[in-house]
């Protein structure tokens, strides 16, 4: 005779924490399988490094991350960002160029150590920075035998690229009124916004006793290509300033106490336009020039402890029709960082001086009191990069590094779909958080 067994007792229900957590995948799933929240997550990544990570989730996520229309909203939201800066000064026969993470986050900290060690290879060469643009520099390397060497460099790169490039052109020939006439020349060199890391562009200023010319030069497969040229009658002295700006059609330089000089390569002409009203060229580093992404030109001045940014349209920048778009005590921003020596600022317009700016006038770099200091403009906030020794002597330049723009995406190939080895759960646990400052 069969024995009956006793019914199985009903299985304990599942602890709340199983609970909640199958209810979070599932509402983690919900959101994530909606391609226009997908996006809006995406959007809201902050940097380009994380949008990359995440677009190596799965097809789907590269397809929005890589999406033209997408990126271009991204990049409005996110606009690039500043890694550091690369500070040189003139101790030693051959200094080195140090650089310096500006508002380090852990997400950037293995290109800030790429940025911090790319110098290394050079050893033995003195290096100087002559433009730094989407996170590329011009370089120019000097051997121990004073020869020099130009290069295109991208520090940010897996494998620190470094292209040889030409140096600039030779000056072009100028019709001379007769033999006694002579020609100086001046020189600017610019990067392009984007490019094959082997380009840059020239622009060479040549004056003489009867006008003025300027050459605008484009390197191209190696080779140089003028592009633009233009001549005025101006009788002009060169120009010691090195605060220039080109904007792929206009050339601005500082020139004598209250006036840039402009030229217009696509309309062929050149002209003067005067500084803001109160504005004066009285020392070296007062005045900087930024590039307004299309919209004009920005100009910053310091004078003791003011800051002021003028903003000039693109269609009435030959007239100097500044607008003040923005003043900053810097007694006042400052304060968090125990400068000992502000009380002494007023009347000392030579204490302060401006290093470097960023596009749109987002940051500046300045020099106060053998202090270099980073000031957010939108945020007002300054911090300290980096303290002068007396082995520094002085400080010789401050050229900005900006995070690359844009990020490189692998190409989509047929066959297996990443999104079969990995649930949207793990992918959601994956994504970094959005650093913050």
């Amino acid at each position: 005779m069969e024995m009956e067994r006793p019914p199985r007792p009903p299985l304990p229900p599942p602890p709340p924490v199983a609970v909640a957590a199958v209810a979070a995948a599932a509402a983690i799933s919900s959101v994530l399988g909606d391609d226009d929240l997908l996006r809006e997550i995406l959007l809201r990544l902050g940097l380009p490094t994380s949008l990359l990570r995440a677009a190596l989730v799965c097809r789907r996520w590269l397809s929005h991350a890589s999406d033209p229309a997408f990126l271009r909203r991204f990049r409005s939201l996110n606009p690039p960002r500043l890694l550091g800066a690369y500070l040189s000064t003139s101790a030693g026969p051959a200094p080195r160029l140090r650089f310096l993470p500006i508002r380090p986050v852990p997400e950037l900290a293995a290109a800030a150590r790429r940025a911090g060690s790319f110098f290394d290879a050079f050893k033995g060469s003195a290096a100087s920075i002559y433009d730094s643009r989407s996170g590329r520099l011009l370089v120019t390397t000097f051997d121990d035998r004073h020869e020099s060497t130009h290069q295109v460099c991208s520090p940010l790169s897996p494998a620190g690229e470094t292209a040889v490039v030409p140096p600039p052109p030779p000056p072009p020939p100028i019709q001379l009124a007769n033999d006694d006439e002579c020609v100086i020349y001046q020189y600017g060199e610019f990067l392009p916004e984007d490019g094959d890391g082997r380009s840059y562009f020239c622009v060479v200023m040549g004056y003489s006793e009867l006008q003025t010319t300027m050459y605008l030069y484009e390197l191209q497969g190696m080779n140089w290509i003028v592009r633009a040229s233009a001549a005025a009658q101006l009788v002009l002295s060169p120009t010691r300033s090195r605060v220039m700006l080109f904007d792929n059609e206009k050339f601005y330089i500082l020139y004598a106490t209250n006036k840039i000089l402009v030229c217009d390569f696509p309309s062929s002409s050149i002209s003067f336009m005067e500084l803001p009203n109160g504005v004066e060229n009285k020392h070296s580093g007062c005045i900087m020039l930024s590039r307004g992404d299309g919209s004009g030109i920005y100009l910053m001045h310091v004078k003791e402890s003011k800051l002021q940014i003028f903003h000039c349209g693109k269609d009435s920048d030959n007239s100097g029709n500044w607008v003040l778009v923005d003043y900053i005590c810097l007694r006042q921003v400052c304060a968090n960082l125990d400068m000992a020596t502000w009380p002494s600022v007023d009347g000392h317009t030579a204490s302060v001086k401006i290093c470097a700016v960023g596009d749109n006038a987002k940051f500046v770099l300045l020099e106060m009191f053998g202090t270099v200091v980073f000031l957010d403009i939108t945020t007002r906030q300054a911090e300290k990069v980096y303290e002068l020794t007396p082995e520094d002597k002085e400080l010789v330049s401050v050229r900005p590094l900006m995070l690359t723009w844009h990020p490189v995406f692998p190409l989509m190939e047929n066959g297996c779909d990443q999104k079969e080895l990995c649930t949207v759960q793990a992918a959601a646990r994956k994504l970094p958080d959005r650093p913050r400052g």
